[in-house]
């Protein structure tokens, strides 16, 4: 395995841990992502990918390189955001006893033991990126 596609991985995994929210009240968004557990779940975009061991379910959504691009960093939907020029992108969602996790604020709701699950579903989402996007984010 290169060492480049681990080192994006663990940057991938790092950036859920620190930038995971929960969501607000409601399951509409102005954004992509869902403000609440449920409208995730209910979400025909989201797939439920994995449960970890601990109870941990991880959701995510695929995106198309026109929408990764459309997604900037004031965006509430850009703390879900995962990929980069090299790799698909998509969004990981981790949700534990009805609520989207907050990492910063509820340390104990990302077991340590979970860690490895979620970086085993993010290294499935990491698929080589299309030609056209890989020259299409930095304009």
């Amino acid at each position: 395995m290169k060492i480049g596609t681990i080192i994006i991985s663990l940057f991938a995994l790092l950036c859920i841990i620190s930038c995971s929210r929960q969501g607000g009240m409601g399951g509409k968004s102005n954004g992509l992502v869902p403000n609440t557990a449920a409208g995730v779940a209910a979400s025909p975009d989201f797939k439920l990918d994995h449960t970890t061991k601990s109870g941990l379910k991880i959701y995510s959504r695929e995106l198309t390189p026109e929408i990764a691009k459309t997604i900037s960093v004031d965006s509430p939907d850009f703390r879900f955001l995962q990929g980069d020029q090299q790799h698909i992108s998509f969004f990981l969602v981790l949700i534990r006893g009805g609520r989207i996790v907050d990492a910063d604020k509820d340390f104990d709701d990302v077991k340590p033991a979970d860690l490895g699950e979620i970086l085993s579903v993010t290294m499935q989402h990491m698929q080589p990126a299309p030609e056209i996007f890989k020259g299409a984010t930095n304009k």
